[in-house]
Order: structure tokens, then C-alpha cells, then sequence
């Protein structure tokens, strides 16, 4: 089975590959993929997976913003 800690480790290798291949529509689908996630971590009310998410959230969205300004 899948678990948080393995989720969030794609998650932020995806980002970074990402990053280095200026890939800002891939960056996107992160961002929405996280969205979904963080919402299925509230519903569940599960606070610090939802954090640890949005972190990476937060990092994919300054990340897609560099590219744009590049």
C-alpha cells in the first residue's frame, strides 16, 4: 500500500524534475493534484499531512512563477 511519506517523496522529486525541465504545465497539474490531496487529508482531519501538502503546493506554485518570469 501507497503511504503519505511515499506520496510526498514523488511528489518532490516530480517538482524538481520539473523545475529542470521548465515544464510549467506539468507544474500545474502538481499544484491540482496536491489540491485534491490536501483536501482529502482536511476531510479526514488529518492537519499535519494536510500542511506537509500544502508546503509542497506552495513550492510547486513559486516554482511554476520563476519559470514564468524566465
Amino acid at each position: 500500500m501507497l503511504t503519505t511519506d511515499q506520496i510526498i517523496s514523488f511528489f518532490e522529486g516530480r517538482i524538481a524534475q520539473l523545475k529542470l525541465n521548465g515544464d510549467r504545465e506539468g507544474m500545474r497539474r502538481c499544484q491540482l493534484a496536491l489540491g485534491v490531496l490536501i483536501e482529502a487529508a482536511e476531510h479526514h482531519n488529518d492537519a499535519n499531512t494536510a500542511r506537509r501538502l500544502r508546503v509542497l503546493a506552495a513550492r510547486a506554485a513559486n516554482d511554476r512563477e520563476a519559470l514564468e518570469d524566465d
